[in-house]
This record gives C-alpha cells, structure tokens and sequence, in this order.
C-alpha cells in the first residue's frame, strides 16, 4: 500500500506544526524558580540542621555548585564555628521573595528561639539538577 502525494504532503505538514509547537512551548516554558514554602523551609532546615549538629562539611556538601564558588568548604566551616548561636536550634520566622539576576526567588529567614534580631539568617533556596539545595546563606556577625 503505498502514500499518495498529498498523503505524504500533509503528514509532513502536521509533524511540522507539532515540532513547531513543541519548540515554541519549550522555549517559553521555564522551571520555577521558587519552591513551595514547605519545601523550601525543609532544605533550609536540613541545612541548619546539619550546622547545628556539627557537621558544616555536609551541610556545605548539600549546597549548589554557585555557593560552592562563592564560598569554599574551609570559608564556610570557619564562618559556621564563629557563630555560636548556631549550635541551638534555629526557628523560620519569615520568608521573602528577592530577585536575583532577574528571576524570583524565595529568602528563607531562621533565628535563634530567643528572637535575637543579631542571630537572623537569610537563606535562599535554588534548583540544581532538579533539586531544590541552599543557594546563598548570610550569617549575621
């Protein structure tokens, strides 16, 4: 059995408007660039976490390859351990949207379970490789 012309013309026609409408949705289509609260508060607090415990390496470990060039491993270790209120368990207060290079972005903020305003610390959530991980973390001093 064999395609007539106009058999063949039209279904080159329809997978072109197929791969044609495919492209056009992948381009505009883009991963979310903030996760759900709960989400994200679970990756800052297994973070913490993994701070609070004393293992700083882990936690860095678990971190996306962005804050692993801004801050290495040793950097990170030194700033964890000269910052004592990190050794209790810190609680989520708040949560902000930030934009950082153009996309918007969830800020987590943890505190110590005094409310010390010097103890608040900002951490912001991204996705690597499907993953939700700690992008950027400011300890206050």
């Amino acid at each position: 059995m064999s395609l007539s012309t106009t058999s063949v013309r039209q279904l080159i026609v329809v997978a072109l408007c197929i791969a044609v409408v495919v492209a056009v949705a992948s381009f505009f289509w883009k991963p979310a660039t903030q996760p759900s609260l709960d989400a994200g508060q679970q990756v800052v607090a297994a973070f913490l976490t993994k701070v609070r415990e004393g293992k700083p390496e882990q936690a860095w470990a678990g971190t996306t390859s962005e804050f692993k060039s801004a801050q290495g491993q040793e950097a990170f270790v030194r700033a964890v351990k000269s910052r004592p209120y990190l050794q209790q368990p810190m609680e989520f207060f708040a949560v902000n949207t930030v934009t950082i290079q153009n996309e918007p972005r969830s800020e987590y903020l943890f505190r110590a379970p005094d409310g010390n305003a010097k103890t608040n610390t900002r951490v912001v959530v991204g996705r690597e490789n499907g993953e939700w991980k700690v992008d950027m973390c400011l300890f206050p001093e």
